[in-house]
């Protein structure tokens, strides 16, 4: 699969030239000839959005998904992401259809690419809408598309202008389904709260039968769902492991009549599985790691009442479902990240300087790498501070 490093290093160098070359053409263009920026909203057939890291990121995009839904009522939407984010966003049923690309390699991605963009031109795209952050791949296929309105992010030390037909200023004081519901203010959609109620759909009921069946659940017991993992990405977001393991025991020793699920991907099991043991492995909890695919995850998370989590994709899922949620952030803010349900805790040690030390006008780049030798934002979060807030907030209510 290709690196992270090596896809940022082709998209900003060789990307960058090719952006510019392209935004010289359509200024010079533009002298001579009508942008035809103006689209009637009956006339408008389809929608190209493009996001391919972050499944955070897709799920905060559904009130804009929600918005262009009512502005563009006869529009089909193409999602275009990556084939590992297929299942996400079909689950969200934020489009109509949706095609991917693969990264495993470098000639596969190209190959796919290609095959797309014969795809999306034949589509005659009419609105593109770019959600990745200061990517130059996203803005060259919205620019093959020939789509007569194509909206992203401008920030003049990164975006190549000319390109963009709608540049919508990317506010980092503002959380991310704001930012992104700004792409719909751009297309003269007003905003209005309703766009950010009820995203999620109801989990497939099927698979919460089969998952209360094969994990052994207690239909009768609230569970408390508890992600310790984070992004492959970015591991230092993770709250430390013998701190989820003596919160764990804390919340076993005192409210034994809730069931604990520990969830992971298979990536996440050897973590998870050591978090387990230093529990002491008790029969009030459940060990899922590597036991459940993304469509589980979805239903596994709409059945609890409770989730703890890191900041992750998780965190989000909850956030949509409305459920209660204790959140832990560091490396990243919660002002742009942090779970948008009113019933939530976040868990933030603010008065750390180099916190939050990822942002996106660095590509989320931290200054070590894929770890922090310290993690003293995670670190000063005391599990004993945890539980008596948690103990507070949700588990000494009625009902």
């Amino acid at each position: 699969m290709m690196t992270l490093s090596r896809m940022r290093f082709i998209d900003e160098e060789i990307g960058t030239v090719i952006c510019v070359v392209l935004g010289a053409f359509l200024r010079l263009k533009y002298l001579f000839l009508p942008a035809g920026r103006k689209t009637d909203p009956k006339d408008v057939k389809k929608i190209l959005c493009q996001k391919y890291f972050g499944m955070g990121s897709i799920l905060n995009s559904l009130p804009l998904i929600k918005a262009l839904r009512r502005k563009y009522p006869n529009a089909k939407i193409i999602f275009m992401t990556l084939e590992t984010q297929r299942e996400v966003v079909e689950l969200c049923r934020i489009s109509d259809e949706v095609i991917t690309v693969r990264i495993d390699s470098l000639p596969l991605f190209i190959g796919d690419t290609l095959k797309v963009l014969r795809y999306l031109i034949g589509q005659k795209i009419d609105i593109s809408i770019d959600l990745e952050f200061f990517s130059k791949f996203t803005l060259i296929v919205s620019f093959l598309t020939s789509a007569r309105v194509r909206v992203g992010l401008h920030q003049k030390r990164i975006r190549p202008q000319g390109i963009l037909t709608h540049a919508v200023f990317y506010n980092p004081y503002k959380h991310l389904s704001r930012i992104y519901f700004a792409y719909a203010s751009a297309l003269g959609v007003e905003y209005d709260s309703g766009y950010f109620q009820a995203l999620l759909p109801p989990a497939d009921g099927g698979i919460k039968e089969r998952l209360v069946h094969r994990l052994r659940l207690d239909p009768g017991k609230k569970a408390v769902i508890i992600n310790t993992n984070s992004s492959e990405l970015f591991k230092f977001r993770s709250w430390p492991a013998e701190y989820f393991a003596e919160l764990i025991s804390s919340l076993l020793d005192k409210y034994p009549d809730r069931q604990y699920v520990l969830i992971g991907n298979a990536a996440d099991k050897d973590h998870v599985d050591a978090i387990y043991a230093m529990a002491g492995r008790p029969a009030g909890l459940v060990n899922a790691a590597g036991e459940t695919g993304i469509a589980e995850l979805f239903a596994l998370i709409e059945m609890a009442d409770l989730v703890i989590t890191n900041d992750s994709g998780p965190m989000h899922i909850a956030s949509l479902y409305g459920k209660s949620t204790v959140a832990f952030f560091g490396p990243e803010s919660p002002v742009v990240y942090g779970p948008l349900n009113g019933n939530s805790l976040v868990f933030y040690a603010k008065d750390i300087y180099c916190s939050p030390c990822l942002n996106i006008y660095d590509s989320k780049k931290s200054l070590y790498g894929e770890n922090c030798p310290e993690n003293r934002c995670l670190i000063s979060i005391k599990p004993g501070e945890v539980f008596d807030r948690i103990e507070k907030v949700f588990l000494n209510r009625k009902g």
